[in-house]
């Protein structure tokens, strides 16, 4: 029996039908040429192994084996062996959704940059089969003699697809096959309307240059839209990486000096403490500033999150497309937060 046979096997035992096909038709989109079960049972494959092994780290280091150890110990008393499994099997759960999250991304950004690319070139290649028509070619001859180097991804997928038409394999299934292989409306409907005008009879290239010049005219609204957004574009970027972690900063040193001046007041103060007799009674902000710390970390993350898919929005017209920008947005929120908290705790460092 074979690794793929093993991979496969897995893949079908912990997944139903339906997910497999939804999976599959991912893995098209996204350009890899794997079994979608095979693909599955490989993934869980390994997060079990590595589940294993991190497993074994933890319960094997003495500080983090006596830390879970004590902290399950306070909860309730189980045998040793059952704490073990339970290490095992929350690692396993963490491990597995972190992987479907990487994972996850990775298939929806690499759909996207096939279908940005593909559609950039797509008028090009389809005026280009027109003429290979109008030269006398079929359907077929005509798109294998447009797939040129210089349109990359299209190219090669087409050489590929059509390759099987040459084969035996009818035009119409290879043309579908073709579909499969990106998630873009246009290209799907570009190809019906190909396979319905070669089963008909209709005129093929009066088809491809009217839907080569839709397409093209699609690609130029999205960027004069895109350009006429910039602005909005640089708020966005502006409030999520400065303005949001520079008032959070400031915030949370108006709250630690509110903290200084609360403890610094007498309990009782009367009228011979002057100006401090307002003070009298007051007790510090009702929030800590560790506690203002702890809620602005998740909150600069969830807002780097979302100006990320707005961002993203904006640019290409799809939100997935904003775990690109994502990362860069967030460290330099952090950044800008840590930095500005820094200066202000130097600059009134006097109130210590």
């Amino acid at each position: 029996m074979t690794n793929e046979t093993i991979f496969e096997s897995i893949g079908r035992l912990l997944f139903t039908r339906e997910r497999i096909k939804k999976l599959e038709g991912e893995l098209n989109s996204a350009g890899v040429n794997l079994p979608a079960d095979a693909f599955a049972g490989y993934v869980v494959l390994d997060v079990l192994v590595i589940s294993f092994f991190i497993s074994i780290f933890l319960i094997l280091y003495y500080p983090t084996s006596e830390m879970i150890t004590s902290s399950i110990s306070s909860v309730i008393q189980l045998p040793t062996i059952l704490i073990w499994l339970i290490i095992f099997i929350a690692t396993l759960i963490l491990l597995y959704f972190v992987a479907f999250f990487i994972l996850s991304s990775y298939i929806i950004m690499k759909v996207e940059d096939r279908r940005n690319k593909m559609e950039a070139v797509l008028p090009d290649f389809l005026m280009l089969v027109s003429s290979n028509i109008k030269a006398g070619m079929t359907l077929d001859q005509a798109m294998w003699y447009a797939a040129k180097p210089e349109f990359g991804l299209l190219s090669d997928e087409v050489r590929f697809v059509v390759k099987g038409s040459f084969s035996g394999e009818s035009l119409e299934e290879a043309l579908g096959k073709l579909s499969s292989r990106f998630d873009s409306k246009v290209f799907k409907r570009t190809i019906l309307l190909l396979q319905q005008a070669s089963t008909t009879g209709g005129e093929l290239t009066a088809i491809l240059e009217r839907t080569a010049t839709d397409v093209r005219n699609t690609i130029i609204t999205r960027k004069e839209i895109s350009a006429s957004l910039v602005m909005y574009e640089i708020f966005i970027i502006f409030a999520a990486v400065i303005g949001t972690p520079f008032l959070f900063a400031v915030a949370k040193k108006l709250i630690e000096v509110f903290e200084r001046i609360a403890s610094s007041v007498p309990s009782t103060a009367g009228a011979q403490f002057g100006y401090l007799g307002v003070l009298r009674g007051f007790a510090g902000p009702i929030i800590s500033s560790n506690d203002f710390f702890l809620f602005t970390i998740p909150v600069i993350f969830v807002t780097s999150l979302i100006s990320s898919f707005i961002i993203s929005t904006i640019r290409t017209g799809s939100k997935t497309q904003g775990l690109k920008y994502f990362p860069f947005i967030l460290i330099t929120s952090y950044i800008v937060y840590w930095f500005v908290s820094a200066f202000l705790s130097s600059f009134f460092a006097t109130f210590g």
